[in-house]
């Protein structure tokens, strides 16, 4: 299909030759044969065919703040023109390097064209990315232009990134992380999973001797003996708070985004010493009410190894701000069920300020209605996650921070009274993983 420019050329040609004639006119005969003879030979020229796109990955995963290169490769069998690719790129995502839109010239010689671009995952998430659209222009614009986009879509998972914690086997440590009271238990059959390297006490098995690190220790001192974990129900609730208040910071880089990367850690780290792992969802920004009409909240059962963490992921991976309408007494009073006859361990990931200081004060002594707790053991943590820091945009911002930091430490401090162990942590200044750390000393 041609547009209308070959049709003006032709009526063009046809009055020069026309008054050429008339008049006798030689020169005006020449001037119309000329776009008489572009017009016919333009119109044999074809513009690029349909374009085929090279098969694209189904599914791509990364974590947040990986680099991803997006690279298509467009085929054309026959034609020349320009063709024209843009494809798209999430929202607050950062191009790093290349163009999302780029221009390219197809002919014979050139009939495979490919656009690449780099971009920056910044935000997890799921996301659909469609193959670029496109747009065909005849080389010397005879023909109409053509639009389109291919079918193709490539699904991208990002993940936050997670806790990234070794096992340290070194016996004069000792962690300060807590762990359910039935992780001490002394009793019970012995599991295949390593737990420590400690000196030999008086009735253990010689069986559990460790000859190659007695030997390191030479002369001095008892022998030393691999430590393995023992059956038992270890439960651990985590409780993941979607209050509006964990968004102070950026649309990036909040406390809300931290928080969700703390819960992926803890799950991973608790799951993969054998601890059946829980998550709930509570709001803190709400008070607690015995008759509230709609009690949504999100809750995963306890249940223990990988197909528990993929659901954690799975969970986390779409949960935004204010996704659960439930306070933190009513996400307690939704999980007694599943805490009667056990001691787990409750891990609450929040932001605290002055407004809900006394709802969490509440959760925390709903905890103990249903859970005993044991001499010398805390069953509850509380993690803080600041985000003052993160708000940070004039010079000035960075002295008011420090003094409402200090004001969450003094907070902190009365919640230690409570007998709990508190994680204050500055995602600015350092990770979760230095944070637990830290909570190891030696012995």
């Amino acid at each position: 299909m041609l547009t209308g420019d070959p049709l003006k050329l032709a009526l063009t040609a046809l009055g020069f030759i026309l008054t050429g004639m008339v008049m006798g006119n030689s020169v005006l005969l020449g001037l119309g044969l000329i776009p008489l003879i572009f017009t016919i030979v333009s119109t044999n020229i074809q513009g690029p065919s349909e374009p085929m796109l090279q098969s694209l990955p189904e599914s791509i995963i990364v974590n947040v703040d990986d680099e991803l290169v997006l690279d298509y490769r467009v085929e054309f069998e026959a034609g020349s023109g320009n063709v024209t690719l843009g494809g798209d790129i999430p929202p607050h995502f950062e191009l790093l390097e290349g163009n999302n839109i780029q221009t390219f010239w197809v002919d014979r010689k050139n009939s495979v064209i490919q656009m690449s671009y780099k971009i920056k995952c910044t935000k997890r998430g799921v996301y659909q990315i469609r193959a670029p659209r496109w747009e065909i222009c005849h080389s010397l614009g005879l023909e109409p232009t053509r639009l389109g986009q291919f079918d193709e879509v490539t699904e991208l998972i990002v993940k936050p990134r997670i806790l990234t914690a070794r096992r340290v086997r070194n016996q004069k440590l000792l962690s300060q992380i807590p762990m359910p009271a039935e992780s001490r238990i002394k009793i019970g059959v012995p599991t295949t999973s390593f737990k420590e390297l400690r000196e030999y006490s008086h009735g253990d098995s010689y069986r559990q001797i460790n000859w190659k690190a007695t030997a390191r220790k030479g002369m001095h001192g008892r022998p030393v003996i691999n430590e393995y974990e023992r059956e038992g129900k270890r439960m651990v609730f985590i409780l993941l708070d979607t209050s509006t208040s964990l968004g102070l910071g950026t649309s990036l880089k909040n406390s809300f985004e931290y928080a969700v990367q703390a819960t992926l850690g803890l799950s991973e780290y608790y799951l993969s010493r054998q601890c059946m792992v829980g998550l709930c969802l509570f709001n803190s920004g709400l008070q607690s009410l015995k008759n509230r009409s709609s009690r949504e909240n999100l809750f995963l059962f306890p249940e223990i190894g990988r197909v528990q963490q993929f659901k954690i992921h799975r969970t986390l991976m779409s949960t935004e701000l204010k996704a659960s309408n439930s306070s933190l007494s009513d996400a307690v009073n939704q999980m007694k069920r599943h805490i009667y006859g056990t001691n787990p361990l409750f891990v609450v990931v929040t932001r605290v300020h002055e407004k809900n200081k006394d709802e969490i004060t509440k959760g925390i002594t709903d905890f103990r209605k249903y859970s005993r707790r044991s001499r010398g053991l805390s069953n509850v943590m509380l993690i803080n996650v600041s985000g003052y820091s993160l708000s940070i945009n004039k010079p000035g911002d960075r002295t008011a921070a420090e003094l409402l930091e200090h004001r969450e430490t003094s907070q902190m401090a009365a919640f230690r009274q409570l007998g709990i162990t508190t994680v204050n942590w500055n995602p600015s200044e350092s990770t979760i993983t230095d944070v637990l750390l830290s909570q190891v000393k030696r012995r």
